[in-house]
């Protein structure tokens, strides 16, 4: 079946390939862009990196978000299988770290972040991904950190009737085949849009040839329709529906359910005034459904207090209701340009799960059967402000404030699975943070130069995942059995960030650099704690033997760093580009390294392109990570620090050929030389070893052959 759906796909291309040649034929030569594999994605803004995830990009990424994010220097990913990573900005992550999805913001669903945001992203789906680093905008999302993610769509308008399609199709190792489609088309009245993706990858193998749990399918599929009066006015209705299934080395329960559905209303409307050049309003629902099993994908491990198999099955939702609307003002005479708007989401989160059952069927029945209880209830509204002043053509000031009023009821009426009962249950706790920023844009064009030093500020509210955790340490053999024996559960305070941003980009001739560095203090950094200090599971006394628990607690840090990139143009067709990251992070508190930080790292690429035919190298060089908390980590099930992790170097090859201007081939071996090696950041493999600190870090995939065709009309 495989090989049929093969060699229908390459029957169909070629077709294509005929009807393009003939199209080409008929109209004159035009000069080809230049279409070279993306290995280092080059930013003119070193603030504000603006990406197209529509690119090739090397290494091949995996069907979600934080896979394509990993390309921009500053970015890593926490490998738990083959997809579903969860993205890390400048060593901070979780809800440190924005994520929207065409001006949403979505959560997941698992408590363990199986399913993080950017698992729901199809990048591919998207027409640009910008990021903003730092605390530097106040315009999207309350007290992001780290910095903000926009996964953007473009409002389409067609001034004659006409049609649009893209297309993508992709082969490589490990059974890896996606297959992408895009048609829009319209008149000037509006627009409609279809998108359908699938992304599937078999479990692949590292550089020592053993196979990593990490085989997944994800679809998704959404319709888009517009009404555009005029050429500044617009109103969207946008819906999505996406599923799919994946499977994990660092836990022993795989997702056999990854549904998210959304629908959407959007309306923009341009030159409203004079003063008034924009309106943006939209509001969304998203809903994920999402379901982990230990025997969907797997076969169950055996009960030790049973001696038979137990089977296991979780199944967690959540609903998102949100909005936003913005005004964007603008005031020439005082050189003065305005956004002021408001934003708003009520996110509940349920669940229900069945327990060590005998079968698959009964685990089903179980579950589904019962009724879903929700434990968090969040809601949220922000106002916000954002200003920028041009003193001239090369200086401008920009500042902006934003107020968010935070509220959260608990509703658990127990702690985990246990028998004690929750102290917190349905209290509401309710706080009202601030955040803003200034910042001063210096452009020298003389010399090529633009600069910027900016200082903000952030205040986060403690989210789902670090409000999950609970502390047993009063738990003794005297009240083990005391359903109130908890008297008390403090949540974490909300965190406070500091920054400084300074950075420059330059240009000359045939040479371009760019650096943004960053340093923060931060006040009631919220730590996650797994193990203890010698790689231990936390326990009490309970029932016959004792339970395991993990906790959430604030310490004062310091975080400093930066990203460097350059590149340089030996001729018309021969480019060099390079990028170097660092972070240093440290726990002021307990005098101690920060749990979770990336390791140095500098990549290396020379790129050959004439616009016909390209050709790379791409050389990335990883420092050794002595810098470490044994047992502490971030809010990812297993994302622990554990020890030292070795330096590696891994070296890739690319190649590209554009037949004409709508029809182009990319083709690339990722790790060349099948080195077996490990991320710092990656969770540990749970089938390695039995205890944590025996378990060895998740290789990465060794040798990957792959190609990427792209077709449009």
């Amino acid at each position: 079946m495989k090989k049929k759906r093969i060699i229908l796909c390459l029957s169909l291309c070629a077709s294509l390939l005929l009807a393009q040649e003939k199209t080409a034929e008929s109209k004159e030569t035009t000069v080809l862009e230049k279409i070279q594999v993306v290995s280092i994605v080059e930013s003119e803004n070193p603030l504000k990196v603006i990406a197209d995830p529509k690119n090739p990009i090397q290494p091949i990424p995996a069907s979600d978000g934080a896979d394509f994010l990993k390309n921009i220097p500053g970015f890593s990913v926490k490998r738990k299988g083959g997809t579903d990573g969860d993205p890390i900005l400048r060593g901070m992550s979780g809800s440190k770290l924005g994520i929207f999805s065409d001006g949403q913001e979505i959560y997941g669903g698992c408590g363990g972040r199986m399913d993080p945001p950017t698992a729901y992203i199809f990048p591919e789906t998207y027409d640009s991904v910008v990021i903003t680093k730092g605390p530097q905008t106040v315009l999207v999302g309350s007290g992001f950190s780290a910095g903000v993610v926009e996964f953007k769509k473009n409002p389409k308008y067609y001034p004659t009737p006409d049609y649009d399609i893209y297309s993508s199709f992709k082969q490589g190792s490990f059974g890896r085949s996606d297959q992408f489609i895009d048609f829009s088309g319209g008149e000037p009245l509006g627009y409609v849009q279809l998108i359908g993706t699938r992304s599937h990858s078999n479990d692949y193998k590292d550089g020592n040839g053993d196979v990593v749990d990490s085989e997944y399918t994800r679809w998704n599929t959404s319709l888009t329709l517009g009404y555009t009066p005029s050429d500044d006015t617009t109103f969207e209705i946008s819906g999505s529906k996406g599923d799919g299934e994946a499977k994990y080395a660092d836990r022993t329960m795989d997702a056999s359910k990854l549904l998210r559905e959304n629908v959407a209303l959007k309306f923009i409307k341009y030159n409203l005034t004079n003063n008034v050049e924009k309106v943006e309003m939209q509001v969304y629902r998203n809903y994920v459904d999402h379901i982990m099993d230990n025997y969907t994908l797997r076969d169950p491990s055996i009960s030790a207090m049973t001696g038979k198999k137990a089977y296991t099955a979780m199944n967690p939702d959540r609903i998102t209701v949100g909005g936003n609307l913005k005004v964007t003002t603008a005031i020439p005479s005082l050189l003065l340009t305005n956004i002021s708007g408001v934003d708003f989401k009520k996110d509940e989160h349920r669940a229900r799960s069945a327990m060590m059952k005998t079968s698959a069927s009964l685990a089903d029945s179980a579950m589904f059967s019962a009724s879903r209880q929700t434990d968090f209830d969040f809601s949220q509204m922000g106002f916000f402000n954002e200003s920028t002043i041009d003193i001239n053509e090369d200086n401008r000031i920009i500042a902006g404030i934003r107020l968010d009023k935070h509220e959260v009821t608990d509703k658990r009426t127990k702690l985990g699975m246990l028998i004690y009962n929750n102290p917190n249950y349905n209290q509401t706790e309710k706080d009202t943070l601030t955040s803003g920023f200034i910042r001063y844009e210096k452009d020298i064009p003389e010399y090529g130069l633009n600069t910027y030093i900016g200082f903000g500020h952030a205040e986060r509210f403690a989210d789902y995942w670090e409000r999950t955790k609970y502390n047993l340490e009063g738990i003794t053999n005297a009240n083990k059995t005391d359903p109130n024996a908890i008297t008390s559960q403090d949540t974490p305070e909300p965190e406070k960030t500091n920054q400084i941003d300074i950075g420059a980009s330059w240009a000359t001739g045939d040479f371009t650099t760019s650096i943004s560095m960053f340093y923060s203090k931060v006040n009631d950094y919220i730590l996650n704690r797994w193990f203890d200090e010698n790689g231990n599971q936390m326990t009490v006394p309970y029932g016959m033997g004792t339970t395991t628990y993990t906790s959430v607690y604030n310490i004062d840090a310091t975080i400093y760093g930066g990203e460097l990139s350059a590149s340089y143009k030996i001729s018309n067709d021969y480019k060099i580009v390079g990028s170097l990251t660092h972070v240093v992070g440290k726990n002021d508190t307990d005098d101690k390294p920060l749990a979770q930080q990336p390791p140095l790292e500098g990549k290396l690429s020379v790129m050959y392109d004439d616009g016909k035919y390209s050709a790379g190298i791409l050389a990335r060089f990883i420092s050794k990570q002595d810098r470490y908390d044994v047992g502490a980590g971030s809010i990812v099930m297993n994302g622990v620090d554990k020890g030292e992790t070795p330096g590696a170097s891994i070296f890739s090859i690319n190649g590209g050929y554009k037949y004409n201007k709508n029809v182009s081939l990319s083709l690339g071996v990722d790790n060349l030389f099948d080195k077996a090696y490990m991320e710092h950041l990656s969770n540990s493999n749970v089938s390695s070893a039995t205890t944590f600190m025996a378990q060895e870090r998740i290789y990465e995939p060794g040798r990957n052959i792959w190609f990427e065709l792209k077709m449009t009309f």
